[in-house]
């Protein structure tokens, strides 16, 4: 008897779980044929929908503080876990509640930790499986053949091309405020557009990731699709004050490295330099960039100065301020709760573990999570100490920022603030040449504002100045610094790894990453192309193998070995995959043919 009431459980659970995913795709292809009747019925009907949605995303931005205080809440992460001892704790907070927040903490309080049964009813009664409310959406601008395939020759490296290009349709996402009833709440910001997510368990976007999913849009012309990215980041910074870690409410305590200035450059040159937008479409786009999105720019780079940077003194009574990452937070992760309690086990006193789940969560900040550029001992996360740190990357980019928000500033006509935000970026250039320019490695560094040293190790961010077009100090060559650090690299592997040492973090050797890829090969482009090719060829190898013998894209590749899959870190390797695929994109936009063997 017992055996026919389980043989019926996982039959009736099977059975939900497919009727749950028929329910998702017949939802997707009616909405397809109702937005398709109402552009039939035209304009009208349309801004009818938009603004019902509209209505429907700004009643959820008044669940968002509720939702918090579920999915922050550390009873129901231990309670979740308890039911599958297996489970990934992402999965536990992107659950979505089938009933009203309120009665979800009514329940979760009330609810005895060391009774299993209650707790099972507690998640199959009150919790949706993980991700029910991100769903599929309809790509406006997406074509099976996009204008840039004219320029490729090779027939295997066109077929290629159009696969990754399929790519972007089970990328393209939205939150689907439908879904849910109005009381419910889910882990997910509400967005008023659809949005490209990584792939495998990252089913919401994330901040930095999407600088090189625009990249791979903008080769394949989807310019509507990179509007809404840029709308949404837009829509975050005038409610937070700062684009989140990802688009999640456990993401609120952090950023990631800002590039939405970056982000908002590319659109725009591309835009000014199409011949298929008209100049009234051009028009509206400059107005966009040198209103909305230059005052988005401005108040993000207002909340790195005032949240995220230290003073530090250069002599003569001197100083500068120069940023690091941290994050605001002294808690574990929610999304990775017990692997953060895991890694603190060790440490006895309440001080230390909040200093290491701040440096945990700072680290993530950084988006290179994890690597031992973070540890004081390389092989032990326990001594992490990101937030200690003043890193060499984070301040490039921001100096980027600086240089682009004064060239916006002055097309707009404001030449005050141009000419200030042209200070700030001559003070950064010289502040990381002056405090991040370590001469026994003859190239910049992270440098321990309190202990006053540098790390000891190289990193392929040691080097990011370089690609935000920081020339070095002495009047050194930039070539002759990349040949000194990575020509061994070059010869040796199938893209260049973050770092030389072999611990067990995902950011350490022998992966290696797309965006780390993409930075040297365009800086080496400058300089020399035969370089720059062979780099390339060898990454899109490796890419093109994993292709051949998968047909995936995956966020991180082995240099060893063509085509293999990287390993380490806190989950198994994901597929999709977002910025490895904007990446390959733009490599074949620069080099065409010729990097295909």
């Amino acid at each position: 008897m017992k055996i026919s009431n389980l043989f019926l459980g996982v039959f009736i659970k099977a059975f939900l779980e497919n009727f749950n995913f028929f329910l998702k795709e017949l939802k997707f292809n009616v909405r397809i044929k109702l937005e398709k009747l109402g552009s039939l019925n035209g304009p009208r009907a349309l801004e009818q929908d938009k603004k019902h949605k509209n209505r429907k995303i700004e009643k959820r931005e008044l669940n968002v503080k509720q939702a918090e205080q579920l999915y922050l809440n550390e009873k129901f992460l231990r309670v979740v876990k308890m039911v599958n001892q297996n489970v990934d704790s992402k999965s536990i907070v992107d659950r979505a509640t089938k009933r009203p927040i309120e009665q979800v903490l009514r329940a979760l309080e009330n609810l005895d930790e060391q009774n299993l049964s209650d707790i099972e009813y507690f998640v199959n009664e009150y919790l949706h499986e993980p991700g029910i409310e991100i769903t599929r959406a309809k790509l406006l601008d997406w074509k099976e053949e996009p204008q840039f395939v004219e320029n490729i020759k090779n027939a295997d490296l066109k077929l290629f091309f159009k696969s990754l290009n399929n790519q972007w349709l089970d990328l393209y996402k939205q939150f689907d405020c439908e879904f849910l009833d109005e009381s419910c709440v889910s882990s997910h910001l509400p967005m008023k557009y659809p949005f490209v997510v990584p792939g495998g368990r990252f089913i919401e976007i994330y901040y930095w990731d999407t600088y090189w999913t625009i990249e791979g849009l903008l080769v394949c012309g989807m310019l509507q699709t990179v509007r809404q990215s840029i709308e949404n980041f837009v829509d975050f910074i005038n409610k937070y004050g700062f684009i989140p870690n990802g688009s999640r409410v456990y993401y609120l305590n952090r950023s990631q490295p800002p590039y939405f200035s970056q982000m908002v450059q590319r659109y725009f040159d591309f835009s000014m330099q199409s011949k298929d937008l008209s100049d009234e479409a051009k028009k509206e786009i400059r107005n966009f960039v040198l209103n909305e999105c230059l005052d988005c720019m401005i108040k993000e780079h207002t909340y790195w100065m005032n949240e995220k940077s230290v003073e530090i003194p250069i002599g003569n009574q001197r100083s500068c301020r120069l940023n690091i990452f941290k994050a605001n937070t002294t808690k574990p992760r929610p999304e990775s709760y017990f692997e953060d309690l895991h890694t603190a086990s060790d440490l006895s006193t309440n001080e230390e573990k909040e200093k290491l789940y701040l440096d945990i969560a700072t680290a993530a900040e950084s988006g290179i999570d994890f690597s031992s550029r973070w540890f004081k001992d390389p092989m032990n996360m326990n001594t992490i100490q990101t937030s200690d740190l003043i890193p060499v990357d984070l301040n490039s980019v921001i100096y980027k920022s600086e240089v682009i928000i004064s060239d916006l500033c002055r097309l707009k006509g404001d030449v005050e603030r141009a000419r200030l935000f042209k200070r700030l970026s001559l003070k950064r250039r010289f502040a990381i040449n002056k405090v991040l320019w370590c001469s026994d490695m003859n190239c910049w560094a992270d440098f321990n504002y309190k202990t006053k040293k540098f790390t000891e190790h190289f990193y392929v961010s040691n080097l990011s100045p370089l690609w935000f077009d920081i020339k070095p100090p002495n009047n050194l060559n930039e070539m002759d610094m990349i040949k000194q650090h990575l020509t061994n690299s070059i010869d040796s592997y199938h893209g260049i790894p973050y770092s030389y040492i072999k611990s067990s973090q995902q950011w350490d050797f022998p992966n290696i990453w797309a965006p780390n890829q993409h930075n040297l090969i365009e800086f080496i482009h400058k300089f020399d192309r035969d370089l720059s090719l062979k780099l390339a060829k060898k990454f899109f190898k490796s890419i093109y193998k994993g292709w051949e013998s998968s047909k995936a894209f995956y966020e991180k590749y082995n240099a060893h070995t063509p085509g293999e899959r990287g390993h380490g870190g806190e989950y198994e390797v994901q597929s999709g995959f977002g910025w490895t695929n904007g990446v390959v994109f733009k490599l074949i936009e620069i080099f065409k043919d010729d990097i295909f063997e």
